[in-house]
C-alpha cells in the first residue's frame, strides 16, 4: 500500500472532524488551578508587601488618597461586587371590550325554522 492511498489522521480523534477539540478548554478552570493561582498571589503579596494586611491597608491608603479602581477593588472585596439590575417596561395597554350582561336589551340569534307550505 503507497503512502497516498492512506486516509490522513484524524487531528483531534473525533469520528468525521478535522477541527480540534474544544475538549478541556471551556467552562471554569479546575479547583486545583484556582487554588494555585490563590497561593502564588498569597505568596507574592506576602513577598512583596510582608502581610496580607499591609496589602490591604496599602490598597485602602491608595483609595482613600483618591484613585478609584484602588477603592472599587476594596469595597467590592468588602461588601461584595452590586448586583446588576435591568429595568423591564411590562405597561402595556389592551383593548378589551366590555360586555353588560345585566341588560334586557339581548338580541336573540337562535334561527328561525322555516315554514313549509303543503
Amino acid at each position: 500500500m503507497e503512502d497516498k492511498d492512506k486516509l490522513p489522521e484524524k487531528v483531534d480523534g473525533r469520528k468525521s472532524n478535522g477541527g480540534h477539540s474544544t475538549k478541556g478548554r471551556a467552562g471554569r478552570p479546575p479547583k486545583v488551578t484556582e487554588k494555585k493561582l490563590r497561593a502564588i498571589s498569597q505568596n507574592a503579596i506576602k513577598k512583596q508587601w510582608g502581610s496580607e494586611e499591609k496589602f490591604w491597608l496599602d490598597i485602602a491608603k491608595n483609595a482613600k488618597s483618591g484613585s478609584f479602581p484602588h477603592l472599587q477593588k476594596l469595597l467590592e472585596y468588602n461588601y461584595g461586587k452590586p448586583k446588576e439590575y435591568k429595568e423591564v417596561d411590562v405597561k402595556q395597554t389592551v383593548n378589551i371590550p366590555l360586555v353588560n350582561f345585566l341588560d334586557d336589551d339581548t338580541i336573540d340569534i337562535t334561527p328561525e325554522q322555516p315554514k313549509i307550505d303543503e
